[in-house]
C-alpha cells in the first residue's frame, strides 16, 4: 500500500508533522509521498491508484479557513467538482481549541469537501488542539500508526 500526505500550513506544523509519520511508518508501507500544496495543486493530485490512501494534514488559517498553501485545492475541487467515490481518505486537522468554534476548522472544511464529492473517509477525522499539545508530531504519529494498521489489517477499513 501507498500513502500520499497533502499538507496545508501556514506556519510549517502541519509539515513537521506529516514528516514525523511518513519517518515513523516507512517499514509499513510500499512508499509515502509527503506533498506540501501549492498555487499549482489542482484535484488532480487525488487521482490515486486502487493501492493508494490519501491523508490530509492540515492546519487553520484566519477566521477558521483552509491555509493559503491548501486553498487552490480547495477551490479547485469546488470550481471543478469531480465524483471522488474512489478515494480513500483520513484527516488530521490541526487547530487550537482557544479559537472556539473555529478550532480546527481548515481540515473540517476539506473533510466535508471530499465527502461532498463522494470520497470515502476513513474513520474518524483526528483534530490535534495546540492548546493542549504544542508539538503535533508525536500525537500526530500515534494517530497514523494506529489509522494505517486498521485499514492494512486483513479485512481492514479499506
Amino acid at each position: 500500500m501507498k500513502l500520499k500526505i497533502i499538507v496545508g500550513t501556514a506556519s510549517d506544523n502541519a509539515l513537521y508533522a506529516a514528516q514525523a509519520i511518513q519517518t515513523a511508518l516507512a517499514g509499513e508501507l510500499n512508499a509515502i509521498d509527503v506533498v506540501l500544496a501549492n498555487a499549482h495543486t489542482t484535484g488532480e493530485i487525488l487521482e490515486v491508484g486502487a493501492d493508494e490512501v490519501v491523508l490530509v494534514c492540515t492546519s487553520t488559517h484566519g477566521n477558521g479557513d483552509v491555509p493559503e498553501n491548501l486553498l487552490p485545492l480547495y477551490a479547485d475541487l469546488d470550481a471543478h467538482p469531480r465524483y471522488l467515490g474512489a478515494l480513500r481518505y483520513g484527516v488530521i486537522a490541526l487547530g487550537d481549541s482557544f479559537y472556539g468554534e473555529t478550532f480546527a476548522a481548515g481540515g473540517k472544511l476539506f473533510d466535508a469537501r471530499l465527502q461532498d464529492l463522494g470520497a470515502q473517509r476513513m474513520g474518524d477525522l483526528f483534530t490535534i488542539d495546540a492548546s493542549e499539545m504544542p508539538d503535533a508530531e508525536p500525537e500526530a504519529v500515534q494517530w497514523a500508526q494506529v489509522w494505517v494498521a486498521q485499514w492494512l489489517k486483513p479485512g481492514g477499513d479499506r
